[in-house]
């Protein structure tokens, strides 16, 4: 694991400060390792005072200026270890570690030439875990290899024939096995970093997923909403548009023969009775549709009456059936029924006196509705780029059913709907 993959997370490091510099017993101990050190400093200084005091274990006797350097020195140790924490927390620039790495290691050269090398190679210790943490495992194994390499080269310089005695063996195996133990433990914390470092992003990462998904929860909404709006605008527009456009028409008729065929107006009046009643109940429907969903009884049977309803002496309509509607869903039969009604609505108020030919056919793999008539027809270019309402609500149920959609009419050539929506077993 190396330093460089921690670098980069800045959040991280941000957090770690601020914890070191709002905690007030960041000057006993830092970290817990510095605990360790600090203690590891304070081993190497007690002996050598108390060899000071009482004038034995070191040849030739230490002096005054030796105890100073000594403390001075293990002071200077004591304060990096504490300033880092508080500067940098657990994360420390590549130029500073290094830079105060090295100022360690001559700080602990030190500590051995005072020390005579008694104590003070324990202190390698510290820098086999530094060295592990600030540049990674590579790193850590080299230097620990160094270490051994160093302390048996000085036991050479200050103890000759140290191989011969017992008790040097004794801690050159103690000294090997803690430089394992140090540079063990600083895999372990280093690893234990990664997966903090790799927590926190995640828990970042959730709650910036968790945002997200607030305000797609929204735009869902929202949108929900507006299909809805669109749903009752086409509802309103098939079914009541459908029902006051044939009784505008039969009230006009009975204006119109009202004194010279005052039979047929009356019968136009009871015809736009009938409608208003008619529409008064598909009203109901579509308020209990609201709380419902909103099914066909039967379509076939739907047609015929919705035709027998709307053919008149001037407007004759021919419909023709065939397949079997029950293979069909709720929602198809719905759209077929809508693009009907839509359609006879849309030739009594534009076609004029023309015939009109419906076909209507529920095969195997597709349903078909084809809708003919003589009438006047219009400039079909121009009136989808325009855009008709009821024209588009019709394209929008056909294409929530997944079908496809298509009109032809020119001037004075009629008008052809046509129709096709595929089967969804």
């Amino acid at each position: 694991m190396q330093r460089s993959d921690f670098a980069c997370q800045s959040g991280s490091i941000a957090s770690t400060r601020q914890v070191a510099g709002q905690s007030w017993n960041w000057v006993l101990v830092p970290r817990p390792f510095d605990l360790v050190s600090s203690l590891l400093y304070l081993g190497v200084l007690i002996p050598f005072l108390y060899s000071f005091f009482t004038r034995s274990g070191y040849a030739p006797l230490l002096v005054g200026w030796q105890i100073g350097l000594m403390l001075g020195t293990t002071l200077v140790l004591l304060v990096i270890d504490r300033l880092e924490y508080r500067r940098y927390g657990e994360w420390v620039p590549v130029r500073v570690a290094i830079f105060l790495f090295l100022v360690r290691v001559v700080l602990i050269e030190v500590l051995c030439w005072l020390d005579q090398f008694k104590y003070a190679p324990f202190l390698y210790l510290v820098l086999l875990f530094l060295g592990c943490l600030y540049f990674g495992e590579l790193v850590g194994y080299g230097l620990g290899v160094l270490a051994v390499v160093v302390y048996i080269i000085k036991h050479f310089f200050y103890s000759p024939g140290w191989v011969n005695n017992g008790t040097e063996l004794h801690y050159l195996a103690l000294f090997i096995l803690g430089c394992t133990f140090s540079i063990t433990i600083a895999r372990m914390v280093v690893r234990e970093r990664a997966s903090r470092v790799c927590a926190e992003e995640l828990f970042a990462e959730l709650t910036s997923s968790h945002q997200q998904l607030r305000e797609y929860a929204g735009q869902i909404a929202e949108l929900a909403t507006t299909r809805e709006r669109n749903r009752l605008a086409r509802e309103i527009h098939d079914s009541l548009g459908h029902y006051l456009t044939a009784i505008s028409v039969q009230l006009e008729k009975a204006l119109v023969f009202r004194e010279k065929k005052p039979g047929e107006a009356d019968q136009a009046v009871s015809d736009a009775k009938r409608l208003a009643s008619e529409a008064l109940q598909d009203v109901r429907r579509s308020v209990n549709a609201l709380r419902t969903t909103e099914e066909l009884p039967a379509l076939f049977p739907s047609l015929t009456k919705l035709v027998e309803h709307m053919r008149s002496a001037s407007c004759p309509i021919s419909l023709h059936l065939a397949g079997d509607e029950l293979a069909y869903s709720p929602q198809i039969a719905l759209t077929l029924y809508r693009a009907v009604q839509e359609g006879l609505t849309n030739v009594q108020k534009h076609a004029g006196n023309c015939q009109v030919e419906i076909d209507v056919r529920c095969e195997e793999d597709e349903a078909s509705l084809l809708i003919r008539d003589t009438g006047c027809g219009f400039d079909a270019a121009h009136q989808q780029r325009v855009g008709s309402y009821g024209l588009i609500g019709l394209q929008e149920r056909v294409a929530l059913v997944g079908g496809s959609f298509a009109l032809e009419s020119a001037p004075d050539q009629g008008t052809k709907l046509c129709i096709s929506i595929p089967a969804r077993r």
